[in-house]
């Protein structure tokens, strides 16, 4: 069965010790590889007891102190009496009240926990305590920030794939390779985030007047060295099958938001970016005109195209030449 990573949290709005011992018997139950647990309670006075194996002493410890108490806490351990060997934690957490980076309510974490087993987990705490969904809608508004966006994808991408001798695991493979390449062709400024778009790969840097011209210098010089790069790809012998003959790229800079949820970035820049790209032929790469900081020694042509919605857009052109 497959094991994940899983990060969860109930708004439990009261949970004792008892009933919270007992939750981490209930995953235990489910989850026989840890059988180990250690118990730490936090209250208002300090530790009332830390990292306690012994349930007996943890309740001897915390008798007249409930009211008190301000989180439980219990780490389960696989094999923690031979700390060489690779033994998994999982944490429980229970917060009696919340804090400012902390909400109220039960909280686990597991970094190898198997799907299945932890869902049969998740359908028992939601028995005991059906009262655990949190209906109130969240909602992050992103945060301003200039960012130059570049967006790169694969000409002819979709036809390609249709052909009946092209797999997914040949498919898997070029598109591994082209965001190798990508990704390696921007190291020398990398940025903020980059990400597969389909057949593309979006690269986000989030500028400031101190970076902004190296930003813009790292992304276009890598764009126009992409004939180049592609042909490697092409002529790999891991492609016995061929590749698409060309790549575009689409340049633009100007003001968006980070949405830090997911660590995405949504804006203007980004849209006319993927619509440039879109439009560019092979052997071009379309920036536009807001651009700014562009390296005096690259040969550019002022020149007009047609995007979606935006209709005539001004733009630099500049020729994707073999380097």
């Amino acid at each position: 069965m497959a094991s994940t990573l899983i990060r969860r949290h109930y708004p439990i709005p009261e949970l004792g010790f008892q009933e919270f011992w007992d939750l981490c018997c209930r995953f235990q139950t489910l989850h026989s590889a840890y059988q180990s647990v250690y118990f730490t309670v936090d209250s208002e006075d300090g530790f009332v007891v830390l990292d306690e194996p012994e349930v007996s002493r943890v309740l001897k410890k915390l008798a007249g102190k409930e009211s008190r108490v301000r989180k439980y806490t219990a780490r389960l351990y696989t094999n923690r009496s031979r700390p060489g060997d690779d033994y998994r934690v999982c944490e429980l957490h229970y917060r009696t009240s919340a804090t400012p980076s902390h909400p109220q309510g039960l909280s686990f974490y597991g970094d190898a926990v198997d799907k299945v087993c932890y869902h049969q987990f998740e359908e028992a705490i939601d028995a005991t305590y059906p009262c655990t969904d949190n209906h109130q809608l969240e909602v992050e508004y992103g945060k301003p920030c200039e960012v130059l966006a570049l967006i790169i994808d694969i000409r002819g991408f979709t036809v390609f794939c249709e052909q009946p001798q092209i797999e997914s695991p040949y498919i898997c493979g070029l598109m591994s390779a082209f965001y190798n390449m990508v990704n390696r062709s921007l190291q020398r400024f990398p940025p903020d985030m980059i990400k597969l778009l389909g057949d593309g790969v979006l690269a986000i840097w989030q500028t400031t007047p101190a970076d902004r011209e190296l930003a813009v210098q790292v992304a276009l010089e890598a764009a126009l060295r992409l004939r180049t790069r592609w042909k490697q790809v092409q002529n790999s012998p891991h492609f016995s099958h061929g590749a698409p003959d060309a790549l575009g790229a689409g340049l633009c800079f100007g003001l968006a938001s980070h949405l830090e949820v997911v660590n995405d970035y949504i804006g203007r820049p980004i849209n006319i970016a993927s619509r440039l790209c879109g439009a560019c032929p092979g052997d071009r790469v379309y920036v536009d005109r807001a651009m700014p900081n562009i390296p005096l020694h690259l040969k550019k042509e002022d020149y007009v195209t047609h995007i979606r919605p935006y209709g005539r857009h001004h733009i630099w052109a500049f020729t994707n030449q073999e380097m």
